[in-house]
This record gives C-alpha cells, structure tokens and sequence, in this order.
C-alpha cells in the first residue's frame, strides 16, 4: 500500500491469497480460522485507511483503475481526478478495487454453488421447526445482539437495523455446523442439527432475499447523505 506503482503485480487472488494465510496460520495454531480470515479483513481495512493522513473515503472510491492497468505506466493505470491523492491512496485504490472485484466474483460463484447445492438437498433435509428458530434469529435474537452491541463508530439506528435484520452471510452457518460436529457434537443430535441449520440457511436466502431490495430502496430515499 505504501508503494505507488501497483501496477506491476496483478492483485486479484491477494484476497485469496490474504484468507488462505489467515486462515492456515489460525488452525496450525489451533485458533479459529473463520474469525482468524474476519480479522485478517478488517487489518487489510485498517491499513487502506492509515494510507491517508485524511481518510474521509475509502481509497478505492477514489481511485478507478481502468481496464488493463497491469500493463500501462503508473499515471495512466486510474481515471478520474487523482491529482489531489496522495501516492500511497493510488496505490491502495488500486489494490483494494482489485481485490474487492475478484472477491466479489468469486463470492458470487461460491454462492451460486451453495445456493444449489442447498436446494438438492434440502427435500430430504427439511425440518419445519426451523421455522421457529429462523424467527427467533430473524427477529429477537440478532437484531438485540447488534442494538446491545457498543458502537464507536457511531452507527445510527436505522444503520443498526439494516445490520440486525441482514447479518452475515449463511455460510457462517455452515463453519459453525461443522466445528460443531468436528468438536463433539453428540452423534444422535447431529442429524437434526444439520437439517435444522440447512432449512435456517434456506430461509434466510427467501426471506432476506426477497426484502433486500425494498428496504435497501427505503433506507436510500430516507438517507440520501449515506449514498
């Protein structure tokens, strides 16, 4: 981030990369690797930001590399006004939009796969008591959990019921499943856990996925300063 010329290096599979580690590291230690990979994020974040003395944006808002950057010299691999930045903001725009682009494709593959995956199985894994803890997450247990939850950032409460009601993505629900098997999960409990788990999951593509669009709309018009 500190070195202006990231156009001599392809950063696509950084984010790869950066899990990868995270994630190796954390288990040949015994540690989590699921918040080991969380942390390794938000250090990645931290060090985008401490790449400006002014940090009001993220850097790669303000920096648009454009098609092809690897191959062209450093002042002419972004578009748009970055006379203003700072080296190291050019650099790190340029790396973060990179890595947040092929991490995001490669998110969305994987979720396609899950989502599949998940509707295969999911007729002969149903269970209908899921949807007594689907609501009882949906709408007790995890929006009270990020209203308890102390915010320096000083996140408003529309903020926090976007968060309440969104959360994290169901694959964290799978990591969980599986620690719990691995680690001692009681062999008749496991069964009923896993369909449990499974038909949650599957809710919450449903709902949250038919209500994204609506409420995201909702909160802009409301909140046109947070666009």
């Amino acid at each position: 981030i500190q070195h202006e010329d990231s156009t001599v290096s392809p950063n696509d599979y950084l984010a790869l990369a950066l899990i990868a580690l995270a994630y190796v590291v954390s288990e040949i230690i015994h540690g989590y690797g699921f918040l080991a990979v969380f942390a390794a994020g938000l250090g990645l974040r931290q060090a985008e930001v401490h790449s400006s003395a002014t940090p009001n944006e993220p850097a790669e808002h303000l920096v648009q590399p454009v098609v092809g950057h690897q191959h062209v010299a450093p002042e002419h691999a972004v578009k748009g006004d970055v006379q203003a930045l700072e080296d190291s903001q050019i650099a790190a725009g340029i790396m973060l939009g990179d890595m947040l682009a092929f991490g995001s494709l490669v998110e969305r593959a994987m979720e396609v796969f899950l989502v599949t995956l998940l509707g295969v199985v999911l007729l002969e894994h149903w269970d209908w008591r899921a949807l007594i803890v689907a609501g009882a997450l949906f709408l007790i247990i995890r929006p009270a959990a990020v209203m308890l939850v102390p915010w320096r950032t000083g996140a408003s409460l529309a903020q926090r019921g976007l968060l309440g009601w969104f959360g994290i993505r169901g694959i964290g629900s799978f990591y969980y499943l599986f620690y719990a098997i691995n680690h001692g999960l009681l062999p008749a409990a496991a069964p009923q856990v896993t369909n449990l788990v499974l038909s949650a999951v599957a809710l919450s593509i449903l709902v949250h996925g038919l209500t994204v669009q609506p409420i995201l709309a909702r909160y802009k018009s409301s909140n046109p300063k947070d666009e």
